[in-house]
């Protein structure tokens, strides 16, 4: 098992980007929620990338900087509303692994982070969300 670095962040529901719910690629976010992370770890692993691949590859800071997404586009049901936006701003610790993983969009690393799960669940959605928690440094979408 790789070692793992510990750090905390600010939950954010239905992220913005300069005040709007609506992504660069044209989706929304309004059922979304990120832990908002120390954007000097996307800092710091972007340079590495940037290194790694001999300046010649670089990746930019992601639209919420360096982040988690908790929940990616999946409206609760009705019955679970009330718990939506309940942990606004709250600080929530989480665990890193420091080898970054990669595609041909994002680089990521990989979170362990059971607080974040137990949200997921409070919601009524699965603790399993279909990308498992990551935390996103970087993507080349406009390079």
């Amino acid at each position: 098992m790789p070692p793992r670095f510990r750090a905390t962040g600010r939950l954010r529901y239905s992220p913005t980007n300069n005040g709007k719910i609506i992504r660069r690629d044209g989706g929304t976010t309004k059922w979304w929620l990120v832990i908002d992370c120390d954007p000097n770890i996307g800092m710091y692993y972007r340079e590495l990338y940037r290194i790694d691949n001999y300046s010649v590859r670089t990746i930019q800071r992601p639209a919420w900087d360096a982040h988690i997404s908790v929940i990616a586009n999946e409206k609760p049901d009705d019955k679970f509303m009330t718990a939506w936006r309940k942990h606004e701003g709250k600080r929530i610790q989480f665990e890193y692994e420091h080898i970054a993983c990669g595609n041909d969009l994002y680089v990521w690393l990989p979170v362990i982070c059971e607080e974040a799960l137990d949200l997921r669940q409070e919601l009524g959605l699965s603790r399993n969300p279909f990308h498992p928690l990551h935390l996103t440094v970087g993507n080349c979408k406009h390079i």
